[in-house]
């Protein structure tokens, strides 16, 4: 295993490993977090949370501590149907905490870590993992679908493009980088925006534009999904793609040769979603 952040702990026996943040650890012994069936009571013991592949709740920790957000982790795809929420080895919610961590140590705009958990039985592994709830924020998706003023939706696209650049310089890439992953936090007549779920996600140093813009357009094609472009619109996209590339023109134009093909891919993955036609490239990013 990879070594741990500073300020955390690991606890581990045969049938649990919990990696904790240092002022946490009274409340792991408070909750019985390495006794049998943890998981699930953390789970029933807190608010329900953002639905998705995996269940959350919002717990509040014992002693005056701040309120965790906790995700169950569950296999998707394929997989999904067989394995469910059982895996071979407890490590990755564990590397889900100290790649974070590391982000977050380099000013990339993340969810505090606070706790990974793996619990066995019957040889498999149950898994979850949490981090520090950000109260005042909200996930992008349900804040579109809310239909909020066209100048706001410009405002959190900027955002949103910075935070997502800062997020690539620093290595970071995502697995499932879509727009119910990006949080925002309205900040004045401003927004703070926040990268979460970083699940499988991995550090991937000298990112290529290509790879740049093929993380930009799953953004994309997760609003094609849900019919989301026109909430955005043209100008909310070029925002985005203006504050992500800044003054960087060359990065700009690297990244604008892959349209075309990230297009091209988003239409056949329409044929599943069953939504309007995609725009074209020129007509969703204003250019």
């Amino acid at each position: 295993m990879q070594p741990l952040p500073d300020g955390f702990h690991l606890r581990q026996d045969r049938n649990s490993l919990i990696v904790a943040r240092t002022d946490l650890l009274a409340g792991v012994d408070d909750l019985r977090l390495t006794e049998r069936g943890a998981i699930r009571r953390l789970m029933a013991s807190g608010e329900r949370g953002e639905s998705g592949r995996g269940a959350t709740a919002i717990v509040r920790w014992p002693g005056g501590g701040p309120s965790l957000v906790v995700r169950r982790l569950l296999h998707g795809g394929l997989l999904g149907r067989w394995l469910g929420d059982r895996f071979l080895r407890p490590t990755r919610p564990i590397s889900e905490l100290i790649l974070t961590a590391d982000l977050a140590s380099k000013g990339v705009p993340v969810l505090a870590p606070a706790l990974a958990i793996g619990e066995r039985r019957m040889g498999t592994w149950r898994l979850a993992y949490a981090t520090v709830e950000a109260p005042d924020s909200v996930d992008a998706l349900r804040w579109l679908e809310a239909a909020p003023p066209r100048s706001r939706v410009n405002r959190a696209a900027t955002a949103l493009g910075l935070a997502v650049r800062q997020f690539h310089d620093a290595g970071g890439f995502h697995a499932d980088l879509h727009i119910k992953n990006l949080m925002l936090e309205p900040v004045d007549d401003r927004f703070r925006a926040v990268v979460i779920d970083l699940d499988r996600a991995r550090i991937v140093l000298g990112m290529t534009p290509e790879e740049r813009m093929s993380q930009l357009m799953r953004i994309f094609r997760s609003l094609v999904k849900r019919d989301l472009v026109e909430a955005v619109g043209a100008q909310g996209c070029a925002r985005f793609l203006t504050a992500y590339c800044g003054d960087d023109r060359a990065l700009r134009r690297a990244m604008w040769r892959r349209v075309d093909a990230e297009l091209r891919n988003i239409a056949i993955h329409r044929l599943a979603y069953r939504s309007p036609a995609a725009p074209t490239a020129r007509t969703a990013t204003g250019a």
